[in-house]
C-alpha cells in the first residue's frame, strides 16, 4: 500500500514530464509551441527522481533565458527529424517494425478507442503513434487517471522501441540540446519501468520488416531489385 500511495503522490510529476518531453518531440502548428518549456523544466528540476539531472536541466534552462532563444529549440528540432537527409524517425511503426503503419500505430488506435482523447488534427499532423504524440496521451492517461491504460500504451508500444529513438538522438552529429532532452528522457523512461513493474527489453540487432526479413536484409534485395530495373531499362542482361 506504501508503495502505491507514493506512485499516486508522484502522479501529477510523472504526467508534467511526459507533457515537456512530448511537446519536445512532436511537431505542432500551434502557436502556442513550447511556450511553457521554462515554466515545465523548472518545475521538474523542483521534483527530480534522479539527482544527476541536474547538470542537464541547467543547460536547457541557461538556452532558455534569452528572449529567443527558444528558436534554437525549434531549428535543431528540424534538423533531427525534418531534414531531407538522416532524419531520425519519429513513429513507433518505423522504430519498431521498419515501416509505417504497422503493429505499434494500430496498437495505439485500440487503446484510443477505451479512452475519451482523440488526436486534435488541425495542431498534430503526425500518427497517433509518433513518439511525442505517445508521451502526451501518457501525461492525460495519468492525469485522468487511467492507470490501466497508461500501463498498456507503455508496456505495448513505448517501452519496446524508446531507447533506440534515444539512440539515434544521442547519435546525430546535429543533437546538442536534444542530447540534453535524450538524457533527461532516457533516466525517465528507467523510472517509468520501475512505475509500472516492465523490465527493459532485451536489445533486438535485426528488425522484422516484410514477409519476415529483417531491415538489413529488405533493404539488400530493394536495391537489387531496382539495379535490376535500371539494367532492364538499359537493355543490360
Amino acid at each position: 500500500m506504501g508503495a502505491l500511495m507514493d506512485l499516486e503522490k508522484l502522479r501529477l510529476a510523472r504526467s508534467l514530464y511526459y507533457q515537456c518531453l512530448g511537446e519536445l518531440f512532436v511537431f505542432s502548428f500551434s502557436e502556442e509551441r513550447l511556450s511553457k518549456l521554462q515554466e515545465y523544466l523548472k518545475t521538474m528540476q523542483e521534483c527530480l527522481f534522479d539527482e544527476n539531472l541536474k547538470s542537464n536541466f541547467d543547460i536547457l534552462l541557461k538556452h532558455l533565458d534569452d528572449e529567443n532563444s527558444i528558436q534554437a529549440f525549434f531549428k535543431e528540432y528540424d534538423l533531427l527529424f525534418l531534414s531531407l537527409k538522416n532524419s531520425i524517425p519519429t513513429t513507433f511503426s518505423y522504430i519498431e517494425e521498419g515501416f509505417e503503419n504497422s503493429n505499434p500505430l494500430l496498437c495505439v488506435r485500440q487503446i484510443l478507442v477505451k479512452s475519451k482523447i482523440r488526436r486534435n488534427e488541425k495542431f498534430f499532423k503526425e500518427s497517433e503513434d509518433s513518439v511525442g504524440f505517445c508521451l502526451l496521451l501518457m501525461s492525460e492517461f495519468l492525469r485522468q487517471n487511467e492507470d490501466d491504460l497508461a500501463k498498456e500504451l507503455f508496456e505495448k508500444v513505448i517501452n519496446k522501441s524508446i531507447d533506440e529513438f534515444l539512440g539515434d538522438v544521442f547519435m546525430n552529429k546535429n543533437a546538442n540540446l536534444y542530447k540534453e532532452i535524450a538524457s533527461i528522457t532516457s533516466a525517465f523512461m528507467e523510472f517509468e519501468r520501475l512505475c509500472f513493474e516492465v523490465e527493459k527489453p532485451a536489445k533486438i540487432n535485426s528488425k522484422k520488416v516484410q514477409n519476415d526479413l529483417s531491415r538489413s536484409e529488405f533493404l539488400r534485395r530493394e536495391a537489387n531489385k531496382q539495379r535490376r530495373t535500371r539494367e532492364k531499362s538499359q537493355g543490360i542482361s
